[in-house]
């Protein structure tokens, strides 16, 4: 019924866009339809001496996505760009005599990704550099992520009013317990790794001393590696970093500059003005330029090759189903690499991960589809900002696994979480009371907390989930099963620690990735990227909100803020958990909002 309801709805949509147009036709429309598909599709112009503009302030993903409703009805505003059009758009412009300079625009916002998809970036800004063109960049504000890669700039400049944020990485995390024990809401856990602190938050008031030690490691890491990323781009020193950090956190723009963290204090007029000498402009208000978006429709990948290589983008939480937009939904993941696998054009296939897990079984049949893949072409793997739990469970699929030093991944472990409202029920006048045939019959009953019993019967399938997760590793990394038990335990880990123990292969981007199948299997850099799963259309969206508009609308409002705090802290869906009350997951601890 649903799926006849999802249909009706789609082809309503359709018929609604076809009328709409027809309407436009028929009242004298035509002229206007016609110069707007025409400025739609003419080709951006690039211009001798231009510059290349990348606006920081962008959205990045390592995958175009499905539409958006809201930027489709103009509820955003922010440019949509994906991690390989910023890499390809700079590597091309690198080696394009028409592109003079490289504009880094902090003047409408600031960076927001994470630091693996920074690094990748940092790679083919030193490319452009190294080919003797000027890099120039422009911040009302930077932060630490901003200055990552602008440090590597010839030139770094600020604005007059602005301010550099240099004060360290920071991760906190929130916790219910006494929250939930106040409103009478019970919390059972069955989970194996020591580190696996995913549940945490619900039954502690702060942090476990392994889940602490583990946050402390991997933030560590990831700031040693911020510095001697800055260092090699500046002539600074360590000691300076951590000074500014510990004793002052933010500079006002002229103790940047006396620090020589920038170069330089100017308006974005005056920027402007500098660019259009650079790229000897005639226009009085702007300079010669073009973005990083209309850069790549002018100069698309080539696509005529029939020898293809796949890059399936695992981005989001990992789910059991078809899943919605910006998560990976087993089922639907399954039939694309069915694709991939049936394919003959294709010759290889890159999984490209950026995943904190979720559902095992949902993560196991994708790892069975990509194994069976892997019989008949070569699998790789490239780790994004993160790839771990169910991520890392996939990825073991890979011949060969990549990541960034900054990548988050690891965290081999198994969970489960067990709600009850038995006390705040009671409370309010509500009585359960169960009839059932066999002693485990109401094994789903959340009116109750588990028995002993019942909560073996649920521990015996974490364990069994567990080790077939350390057999997967132990199989797949050629690791002794003891040390895979030794590393596992839910720990979460850099990638830089990933590769000394043995998780991944080889530290590099999606680029190197690449560069290792074109060298396996001769291509000779003759190759065409395909980009999998296909993109749902914007009706499928919109479909999906609906269906959980009622949810939605019953929500009282301390219930609204609880499912937002909630989510704003935990990579878990509340609503799943509270509709499959005995799913397995191997997940991330909880949300590293690490700043």
């Amino acid at each position: 019924m649903k799926k006849f309801l999802q249909q009706t709805l789609a082809s309503f949509l359709g018929s609604l866009a076809s009328l709409s147009l027809l309407a436009l036709l028929s009242s004298g429309g035509l002229f206007i339809l016609i110069v707007v598909l025409l400025s739609m599709s003419s080709t951006p112009k690039i211009e001798n001496q231009s510059a290349l503009v990348f606006n920081l302030n962008s959205q990045i993903s390592d995958y175009q996505r499905e539409s958006d409703l809201n930027s489709l009805l103009g509820g955003n505003n922010t440019e949509n760009l994906t991690l390989r059009d910023i890499t390809y758009a700079i590597n091309k412009a690198a080696e394009d005599k028409r592109i003079s300079v490289l504009y880094l625009d902090g003047s409408r916002g600031n960076l927001i990704t994470g630091y693996a998809s920074l690094t990748e970036i940092n790679d083919a800004l030193e490319k452009f550099k190294a080919s003797g063109k000027k890099i120039i960049a422009y911040n009302v504000s930077a932060g630490e992520q901003d200055y990552f890669i602008t440090s590597i700039a010839d030139e770094i400049i600020l604005n007059p009013m602005g301010g550099m944020e240099m004060n360290g990485l920071a991760s906190s995390q929130l916790f219910f317990a006494s929250a939930l024990e106040k409103y009478g809401i019970g919390v059972q856990v069955v989970r194996v790794g020591k580190y696996k602190s995913a549940v945490e938050p619900f039954i502690l008031d702060n942090y476990s001393p392994e889940s602490k030690l583990q946050t402390q490691d991997l933030i560590d890491d990831l700031w040693n590696s911020y510095i001697e990323n800055v260092t090699n781009n500046r002539d600074l020193k360590a000691g300076e970093i951590n000074n500014i950090a510990d004793n002052k956190g933010i500079l006002q723009a002229s103790e940047a500059k006396n620090l020589k963290i920038i170069d330089q204090i100017k308006y974005e007029d005056e920027i402007i003005s500098q660019l259009k000498t650079i790229t000897n402009s005639e226009n009085e208000d702007n300079f010669r330029k073009i973005s990083i978006k209309d850069y790549i429709t002018a100069n698309p990948e080539e696509t005529s090759s029939s020898n293809q290589i796949a890059i399936l983008y695992v981005e989001g939480t990992i789910v059991d189903g078809e899943g919605r937009i910006g998560e990976v939904g087993g089922n639907r993941y399954v039939a694309e690499i069915r694709k991939i696998r049936q394919n003959d054009d294709i010759k290889g296939v890159i999984v490209r991960i950026n995943s904190p897990g979720g559902s095992a079984i949902a993560s196991e049949l994708i790892l069975r589809e990509l194994q069976l893949t892997a019989k008949e072409k070569p699998v790789v793997v490239s780790m994004g900002d993160v790839a771990a739990s169910g991520g890392y469970w996939i990825s073991t699929a890979g011949e060969k696994v990549f990541a960034s030093n900054n990548t988050i991944t690891g965290s081999i472990g198994v969970f489960g979480l067990i709600f009850n409202v038995e006390d705040i029920a009671q409370n309010n006048g509500i009585n359960n009371e169960v009839v059932k045939t066999n002693k485990f019959a109401d094994l789903g009953n959340g009116f109750a907390p588990k028995t002993d019993a019942e909560l073996s019967v649920i521990q015996q399938g974490v364990d069994q989930v567990y080790d077939l997760f350390l057999e997967r590793v132990s199989k797949a990394r050629n690791l002794p099963m003891e040390k895979v038990v030794e590393i596992a335990q839910g720990r979460v880990w850099s990638g830089q620690a990933a590769q000394k123990i043995g998780l991944i292969d080889e530290i590099g981007g999606l680029d190197k990735s690449l560069e290792y199948l074109n060298e396996k299997l001769e291509l000779n850099n003759n190759y065409q990227l395909i980009s999998y799963p296909e993109k749902r259309s914007w009706q499928v969206e919109l479909i999906n909100q609906l269906s959980g508009a009622k949810l939605n609308s019953n929500l009282t409002d301390k219930e609204t803020l609880l499912k937002m705090i909630w989510e704003e802290n935990t990579e878990l869906q509340l609503r799943e958990i509270l509709k499959n009350p005995h799913q397995i997951y191997s997940i991330l601890p909880y949300k590293l909002n690490i700043k």
